[in-house]
């Protein structure tokens, strides 16, 4: 009998279990800050595209400058925020009402092997002011 009391009471103590628990915490730990970097730079390239989509379309938007303008002004802004870290190509439309739409689509960085596959496409508008 004492030695089923001696086989129980090992397998009750708690020594070594945190040499166990640490690997199974820590992965989640990881994969959860990857998930969070990954988002944070998906809303900062997105955020930036964006704000770079509306600069050219208002600077095509002015008088004198051409859609093309505007569409090389995106570019310029988006090598200039990100430094050429994505691959973004931008293209300015007129359409008949005046409104001027600069389109920038790019490839998404990623972080770890989890995040989206596609690119992303955002567009800014302008109306011409020699429309008006």
């Amino acid at each position: 009998m004492p030695i089923r009391r001696r086989a129980g009471a090992r397998l009750r103590e708690e020594h070594g279990s945190a040499v166990a628990e640490f690997p199974l915490v820590a992965v989640l730990v990881i994969m959860i800050a990857l998930a969070v970097i990954q988002a944070a730079l998906i809303l900062h390239t997105r955020n930036t595209l964006t704000d770079a989509a509306v600069q050219g379309a208002h600077h095509a938007a002015l008088v004198g400058s051409l859609p093309e303008d505007g569409a090389e002004r995106a570019e310029r802004l988006i090598d200039r925020q990100l430094g050429g870290a994505i691959e973004a190509s931008a293209t300015a439309t007129e359409a008949a009402d005046g409104t001027i739409t600069v389109e920038v689509t790019a490839t998404l960085p990623l972080v770890g092997l989890f995040g989206p596959s596609q690119g992303l496409r955002v567009d800014g508008r302008a109306v011409d002011e020699e429309v008006w």
